[in-house]
């Protein structure tokens, strides 16, 4: 049992924490209301944090999952660069990814936290740009082979040094970004938001003192530890796997690549290994050592203590076994811009190997990332846009409740942009959102479903890329019994003579022309449990909300439904004939693919 040291109070040590954590919202408020793209302002495709001067995560807001642990070791690898060199007033750029953990859009930006001539902390801002100048517009590369090929990087270069600009630098990022105002306006708001973290933290050591900042966080990290191990400590002993076979690596398409995770519980301790995946690939799939550190952190985190404001005490208790030369550990230039796919897959593994251990704790498993990318980068065409749209999909079921729906990839803090920022700010017409029904996998509680959107281009010049994995090996399985769901795909002209469906990445699609449409369609989450278990009314109850048709709850769940004056109604002796025709043997279907209703729901 920890104890706070004799010069600080609890209550104190709690207010200061909570008063950090407020100071990453606040953070997050700036960023949000101060950014130029709508991958930032509407997305949240950032992350947010406040790390102590030795580089441990102090506090974080919501953003995407995978830089939680990211952060502080962006911040050490700084330190690791420039020691006790640092100046009030200086700000930092970051984004290599052997550097930062994941791929080179995501620029971190940094600043120290000075009180009274001593450094505190640092305040960081990772953010996902709107072009870093590689190959493919907006990044996210879907075939670069090293990492030269994907963009500007930096190396932790001052942008600003003790309050001067260097101005050759900031030049320098206008004019080698397709989209200078806006990367430029991003880049001011990701300092803005340091600048707000910077001032919170500066006043809460100018109340208590910057001796009592640190204790108290020290003793919130120590306490979060020993908690987390409290939880490691009740789960059974034993090693745990979990794999998966990607699609390919985007350069090789007829390799593909395993990837394995096995966690080994001892005691109040997990080790994390990765024997069984493939060596590093030739293509931009692989994660850099700090993001799969990362990864795996924020599953073991989000399943033990989901509640708990994120500080480095989370994940101290996390030993890994990580060999140079693997997909997970891939070293310099090693090309790393799609990096997104095995971040997912890490998460989903690690939930999937540990639902033998504590199934109570663990959903189905999820769809993987999936978006789409509308983007003209020639002025003789109009004006330049690039519009990047990460699709909501489904989720896995629970225990004890049908999976989330609108849920993107790995965290619910990230939504789709909305139709009304889409319509007035790019040349591109939203005919459609609706839930993409009969795609999520049958359950006593089944997964969530998938999302449908269809974007009308208006203006010529406009290419596609598209974003996208695990359509051969599922990671949307389901568990005890529950089904599979479908994987993602984009159906581009639907409905026409030359409908084209597209379940590979792609780069640089089109042009296409005015009028033409695109169809986006996210995959579902996988279900919990036999379908002929599920409760009833609850088949009614989707039959009624049309994201089930009759013919389906009868074929997959074995629920007879009849036509009243108040709407379908479950026949309850129908059904518990065809239920019993239907138990021990193989329900239709694990996704629902029989007379799909597609797409039925309109949100």
């Amino acid at each position: 049992m920890t104890t706070a040291p004799a010069a600080l109070d609890v209550v104190t040590a709690e207010i200061i924490r909570n008063g950090l954590t407020s100071a990453a919202l606040e953070m997050n408020k700036t960023l949000v209301r101060t950014a130029y793209n709508p991958l930032l302002y509407e997305v949240q495709d950032f992350g947010l944090g406040l790390v102590s001067r030795e580089g441990l995560l102090w506090a974080e807001a919501p953003g995407v999952t995978v830089f939680l642990g990211a952060m502080p070791d962006t911040v050490k690898t700084g330190i690791a660069k420039w020691g006790t060199d640092f100046s009030d007033g200086d700000v930092v750029i970051a984004n290599d990814p052997f550097l930062t953990g994941t791929h080179i859009s995501d620029t971190s930006v940094y600043m120290p936290v000075f009180h009274e001539d001593e450094l505190v902390a640092f305040a960081i801002a990772t953010a996902h740009w709107a072009d870093i100048g590689g190959k493919t517009p907006g990044g996210w590369c879907p075939d670069s082979t090293d990492v030269y090929q994907e963009g500007l990087c930096f190396t932790h270069q001052k942008l600003i040094d003790a309050g001067t600009p260097n101005q050759d630098l900031w030049d320098f990022i206008e004019a080698n970004v397709r989209f200078p105002v806006t990367v430029r306006g991003d880049l001011d708001a990701q300092i803005a938001a340091c600048r707000q973290g910077a001032a919170r933290v500066q006043a809460l050591c100018s109340r208590y003192g910057v001796e009592t900042v640190r204790e108290a966080m020290s003793f919130a990290i120590e306490q979060t530890d020993a908690a987390i191990r409290r939880e490691i400590a009740n789960v059974p002993d034993g090693s745990y796997s979990a794999s998966v076979v990607l699609d390919h690596d985007g350069v090789l398409k007829d390799v593909r690549r395993p990837v394995a995770v096995t966690l080994t519980v001892a005691g109040d301790r997990i080790r994390v290994s990765f024997e069984g995946t493939s060596e590093t690939a030739n293509g931009p799939i692989n994660m850099p050592t700090i993001g799969t550190r990362s990864a795996v952190r924020a599953a073991v985190k989000g399943l033990l203590m989901p509640t708990d404001p994120t500080n480095e005490g989370h994940f101290l208790a996390l030993d890994f076994d990580l060999p140079p030369g693997l997909m997970v550990t891939p070293q310099r230039p090693a090309p790393c811009d799609s990096y997104g796919y095995l971040g997912v897959v890490l998460m989903e593994l690690t939930i999937r190997a540990l639902s033998e251990a504590v199934p109570e704790r663990c959903p189905a498993g999820s769809y993987q990332l999936f978006g789409v990318y509308l983007f003209r980068v020639d002025p003789r065409d109009g004006t330049p846009f690039i519009f990047i749209d990460p699709i909501d999909g489904g989720h896995g079921a629970r225990r004890n409740g049908d999976g989330p729906s609108l849920i993107f990839l790995a965290d619910g803090d990230t939504p789709n942009t909305p139709i009304e920022i889409v319509e007035t700010r790019y040349p591109i017409r939203c005919d459609r959102h609706a839930y993409l029904t009969g795609v999520e996998g049958a359950g006593t509680y089944r997964g969530g479903l998938g999302i449908v959107r269809d974007f009308r281009v208006l203006e010529r010049g406009t290419y596609m890329q598209c974003a996208i994995e695990n359509t051969k090996d599922m990671l949307a399985r389901g568990l005890d019994g529950g089904g599979d769901a479908d994987a993602s795909r984009i159906v581009v002209w639907p409905g026409t003579e030359k409908e084209e469906v597209l379940q590979e990445r792609t780069s640089f699609f089109g042009p296409l022309a005015p009028d033409d449409v695109v169809s986006v369609r996210s995959g579902g989450g996988g279900g919990w449990g036999s379908p002929i278990e599920r409760d009833a009314e609850h088949v009614a109850r989707d039959v009624r909300d049309e994201l089930l048709t009759q013919e389906q709850a009868r074929l997959v769940y074995g629920v007879v439904l009849e036509d009243s004056d108040s709407g379908v109604r479950v026949d309850p002796t129908k059904t518990a004939q065809v239920r019993h025709e239907l138990t021990g043997e193989t329900p239709a279907g694990g996704s629902l693919t029989a007379g799909s209703t597609e797409g039925g729901k309109q949100q």
